[in-house]
C-alpha cells in the first residue's frame, strides 16, 4: 500500500519529494528506490520493534503492565532511536510528515517533531486497548488522520475523538493488477503445470488472517472429495517482531500435518512478483478472523480478475457487493468456506463473472489516481506553500 501511495502521488504531482524513511533493511528500499524516493534506512532497535500487544489484546491492565515493562527494558535504545529519529528529520525539513503504522504514529509524537504530521490509519484502535490509550494521549500532536476504509475510520473517531478523521480508501496499481496470462518465468521454482485447481491464501502470518480455517476448510475438502486434483497454497511469510502476534511456518506446517492433508498444501513463503501469482491460482481466498480495516490483497485479486472469496468483516465488506464482484463468507466458517471453494470450483461461468465484475469495480473505486488526487489535497492544507 506504501508503495502504491508514493507512485499515485507521483503521478499527481511530479514535483513532489517524497523521503522515506523504513526502520530496517529489506525489498521495500530497492521498490521504493525506483520510483524514485529517496530512501532513509534507520534501523529500529530490537526493543523497539518487539513492542506491542498482540498477545494480550483483551486487557488493557495486562497490556499496559506488559508494554511498560518492553519500555522499561528497553528506554536506552528508544531514546537513541528518537535522538536518531530527530537528526534525519532536521536534515529532511520535511513540509508534512506522513506516518504510516501505530510504532510511527507513537515515535513521531515522542519526537515533538515541528512538521505537520499525518496518521495512516490501518487498523481498528478499539480491539488494543492500552494502544489505544496511548494513542489517544498523544493524539493532539497529529493534524490528521486518514483512515483506509469507512470502518477503520469509525472506529478511529470513537477511539481518537479530538483527530479529524479523513477516509480515502487504499489504492491498487491498476496498470501492473489486471486480467492477462500469468508469465511462466515469473513462478520460477513452482510447478505450473501438474494441478488441475489451484486455491491460494495470500497474507501475512498474523493470527487472525485466518491461515487455520483455511487449512480446515481443505481438510473438509479432501476428506469430502479425496479424486478431486486440487491443491491449496499460502503465500506470504511472518513479518512483524511483536511477540506473539504471527504463526511461524512450522505451526502451519504441523496443523496441516495433523489434519491430514501435508500432501495438499504447499507454503510459497514470500513473492515479489504478486500480480502474476494471482493470475495464475484459480480461487483466491481471504479468510481472516477478525474485521479487516481494508483488505488490500482482495483488492489486488479483484484487480487481476480473479474469484474471491473473502470473509466478511469491516473494510473487506466494503469492497465488493456479494455474489457481484466476489462471494461472501462468514468469519471463521470453516465449513461454509469449503463449500464455497466447491461451488466456484464446478461453476467456471460464475467465476468468470465475479472477476469481469470485481476488474470493473476496482478500477471504478480503487485505481491509484483517485488516491494520488486526495492525498495531495490533504497536504496542500496543511503546508503552505507546497
Amino acid at each position: 500500500m506504501l508503495l502504491a501511495m508514493m507512485s499515485a502521488l507521483q503521478y499527481e504531482d511530479p514535483e513532489i519529494e517524497i523521503h522515506l524513511i523504513v526502520g530496517g533493511e529489506g525489498s521495500l528500499i530497492e521498490a521504493a528506490q525506483k520510483l524514485g524516493v529517496k530512501v532513509k534506512v534507520l534501523v529500529i532497535p530490537t526493543q523497539v520493534h518487539k513492542l506491542g500487544d498482540s498477545g494480550i489484546r483483551g486487557s488493557k491492565i495486562l497490556g499496559g503492565i506488559n508494554i511498560l515493562f518492553q519500555v522499561l527494558l528497553g528506554w536506552w535504545a528508544i531514546a537513541k532511536y528518537l535522538k536518531q529519529f530527530r537528526v534525519v528529520i532536521r536534515e529532511i525539513d520535511p513540509d508534512i510528515i506522513h506516518s504510516n503504522g501505530i510504532k510511527s504514529h507513537i515515535l513521531t509524537a515522542m519526537a515533538k517533531v515541528k512538521s505537520p504530521v499525518i496518521w495512516h490509519i490501518h487498523d481498528f484502535y478499539s480491539t488494543r486497548p492500552f494502544i489505544a490509550s496511548v494513542l489517544r494521549w498523544f493524539s493532539n500532536r497529529a493534524e490528521i488522520g486518514i483512515a483506509c476504509s469507512e470502518s477503520a475510520g469509525e472506529d478511529a473517531r470513537q477511539v481518537l475523538p479530538k483527530l479529524n478523521i479523513k477516509v480515502i480508501y487504499n489504492a491498487v496499481d491498476i496498470d501492473y493488477f489486471y486480467p492477462r496470462p500469468y508469465r511462466s518465468l515469473a513462478l520460477e521454482g513452482i510447478d505450473t503445470s501438474t494441478v488441475a485447481i489451484k486455491v491460494g491464501l495470500v497474507a501475512t502470518f498474523a493470527r487472525w488472517k485466518g491461515h487455520d480455517i483455511f487449512l480446515e476448510a481443505a481438510s473438509i475438502i479432501a476428506r469430502d472429495r479425496p479424486s478431486l486434483d486440487i491443491q491449496f497454497y499460502i503465500i506470504g511469510a511472518p513479518i512483524y517482531g511483536t511477540s506473539g502476534s504471527q504463526f511461524s511456518q512450522k505451526e502451519l506446517e504441523n496443523l496441516a500435518s495433523d489434519l491430514g492433508i501435508a500432501d495438499k498444501v504447499k507454503f510459497l513463503g514470500f513473492q515479489a512478483n504478486m500480480a502474476d501469482i494471482y493470475l495464475w491460482l484459480d480461487i483466491v481466498v481471504h479468510a481472516s478472523t477478525a474485521p479487516e480495516p481494508f483488505g488490500y490483497t482482495i483488492a489486488e485479486a479483484m484487480a487481476c480478475g480473479r474469484p474471491v472469496i473473502v470473509s466478511r468483516s469491516g473494510g473487506a465488506a466494503e469492497l465488493f457487493s456479494n455474489d457481484v464482484e466476489a462471494v461472501a463468507v462468514n468469519p471463521g466458517d470453516a465449513m461454509t468456506l469449503a463449500v464455497t471453494i466447491q461451488y466456484l470450483i464446478h461453476n467456471p461461468k460464475q467465476c468468470q463473472i465475479l472477476g469481469e465484475n470485481a476488474r470493473k469495480k476496482v478500477v471504478k473505486a480503487f485505481s491509484q489516481n483517485q488516491l494520488g488526487s486526495q492525498i495531495i489535497l490533504i497536504y496542500k492544507l496543511l503546508a503552505q506553500p507546497f
